[in-house]
């Protein structure tokens, strides 16, 4: 085999471990990494081969999170969307591309630590700020925080109630947790729905 097809065959292998610890590990977080080679269908060898220890699967883990949900954000051009419109998409399609992820996320705190976290959601915080921002200068939001306090304000909120999507607290397909970001952000409950609907009825949310 040549040196590009080992290259090949072992970036699907670790693609296929991904792949099978992110519905392994949502299902029994406590998984071994024995049980992660039997869900993938590979040797224990070739795990520990791309991940010589769980904290190294996580890791990996988490940024694939973090490329998949960037990935998703970029399939909608929001520049010609009215800012509140573009929020609510930006919203919906981060919780709905986040959903098979919610656990991940917080195994990645876990593993990462809070700075850790912040450094790999910095490029879709970067977005959202971008979107606030723009929301803002529209003048129908309301200004009561400083836009970088509203912007971790917000990744905080986001990632809390997908913690209580994982403890059963609740269900929701995004359009209950795109209102709260957006009343949060200062736009008035009716003017949320609103937006979210829009956003729905254009079918600019991606999900």
């Amino acid at each position: 085999m040549t040196t590009r097809g080992r290259r090949r065959d072992a970036e699907e292998n670790r693609d296929r471990i991904l792949r099978a610890a992110r519905t392994l590990l949502a299902r029994h977080p406590a998984a071994s990494m024995d049980d992660l080679a039997q869900a993938a269908g590979v040797v224990r060898r070739t795990v520990y081969a791309h991940f010589p220890n769980r904290d190294e699967l996580l890791a990996g883990l988490a940024d694939k999170c973090s490329a998949d949900l960037l990935e998703a954000l970029s399939r909608t051009d929001r520049s010609g969307l009215d800012p509140e419109v573009a929020l609510a998409d930006f919203a919906i399609t981060l919780w709905t591309a986040g959903e098979q992820y919610r656990l991940l996320i917080s195994l990645a705190e876990s593993n990462l630590g809070m700075a850790g976290l912040r450094e790999l959601l910095h490029p879709i915080a970067a977005q959202s700020f971008a979107l606030l921002e723009r929301a803002r200068a529209s003048g129908r939001f309301a200004t009561h925080l400083p836009l970088p306090v509203l912007s971790a304000a917000l990744q905080a909120m986001t990632l809390a109630m997908m913690q209580a999507a994982n403890d059963e607290l609740w269900a929701d397909d995004g359009t209950r947790a795109a209102t709260a970001v957006l009343v949060a952000a200062g736009l008035p409950a009716p003017a949320a729905e609103e937006a979210i609907r829009r956003a729905m009825s254009q079918d600019v949310a991606h999900r």
